[in-house]
């Protein structure tokens, strides 16, 4: 099966069809995978009203003020508590980038207050499946939008114009993935953006066949993992392939490759301009994560729905990826 494009947005900022929004970044910090800033910046480019910002203690917060305000030209204010956040500033959305673990009673305390959400990959983690039904179902019964930040679909483009058309038939699908966790941790880190790649270029399915190979760097840090499993869809079947290696500094490494083409990311430093290459072959990136947001916003002034179905098979396929980490 071919590669499906991504919604595109058709709006930029200052255009009609997206209007003022006023949005709380939860977790806007770089402490970890560090997207919040960046996420920050999307939205206040797009012309969105980031009016303030929620961490966990007063002097980190004021450190991501400092930032935010050097970095992105975005002066807000800082609070160490989510409800009280949406008590005083009444946004209309909040772009969740805390750790993967609080995520379930976060996501639940911003339906409640009928916000719309954009949150970091996992959707939340460790979570059953009627957990996150629970968590779905207080969005769609509210008419909330909630999507997951999935931004490697959007490379597909500068994929293209390397290659060319995506290969009607995939037969094979490699990445390389770089998270700063080790151990067992680096599969929700990591692997959400390897399912949004199978689900973008072959539509939904579900992981046969998983089998884990580890390595240590040193005595007791796992911090490199191969994983072979085979992606089962409607269309067939595709052999993939996730491998992780630890690294803890900007830019980390990471490519993927469908069939026997390859593209490597390249990051220029400091203002984080991305690149695919091929041998002597580039395309140069709209910021993807800036496209994440883009269409999330074009999704919402467009009335867009949560889809529950998308978003609950991710958490499924992640499942299953995670359940052949090796036991002790």
């Amino acid at each position: 099966m071919g590669y499906r494009r991504p919604p595109q947005c058709s709006g930029r900022a200052g255009s009609n069809r997206i209007k003022p929004t006023k949005v709380i970044i939860v977790g806007a910090r770089t402490a970890r995978q560090g997207t919040g800033p960046f996420i920050a910046g999307a939205f206040g480019k797009l012309g969105a009203n980031v009016s303030a910002i929620v961490g966990t203690q007063s002097a980190t917060v004021g450190e991501a003020q400092l930032a935010l305000e050097a970095d992105q030209g975005i002066r807000c204010i800082g609070y160490i508590n989510l409800r009280k956040a949406m008590e005083i500033e009444k946004p209309n959305v909040v772009a969740l980038c805390s750790p993967y673990q609080f995520h379930t009673e976060q996501l639940m305390a911003i339906a409640a207050a009928n916000c719309h959400c954009l949150v970091e990959k996992p959707l939340a983690w460790p979570a059953n499946d009627q957990q996150v039904m629970t968590v779905l179902q207080a969005f769609e019964s509210r008419g909330l939008l909630l999507e997951m930040v999935s931004q490697w679909p959007q490379t597909l483009t500068g994929f293209t114009q390397i290659h060319g058309p995506i290969p009607e038939t995939i037969s094979d699908f490699a990445m390389r993935l770089s998270p700063i966790s080790i151990g067992s941790d680096m599969v929700p880190d990591s692997a959400p953006h390897f399912i949004s790649m199978l689900h973008a270029l072959c539509g939904p399915g579900d992981f046969r066949d998983i089998k884990v190979q580890l390595q240590a760097s040193c005595e007791d840090r796992l911090d490199r993992m191969l994983l072979d499993c085979t992606y089962k869809h409607h269309g067939g079947t595709v052999q993939a392939q996730l491998r992780l290696e630890t690294c803890e500094s900007r830019p980390r490494p990471a490519w993927y490759q469908i069939n026997d083409l390859r593209v490597d990311r390249q990051v220029q430093l400091p203002e984080y301009q991305q690149q695919l290459v091929s041998d002597e072959k580039s395309a140069t990136l709209q910021d993807p994560l800036e496209s994440v947001v883009e269409q999330f916003l074009n999704n919402l002034h467009n009335a867009g729905q949560t889809d529950v179905s998308v978003l609950r098979l991710g958490q499924r396929n992640l499942e299953q990826l995670a359940h052949a980490w090796p036991q002790p």
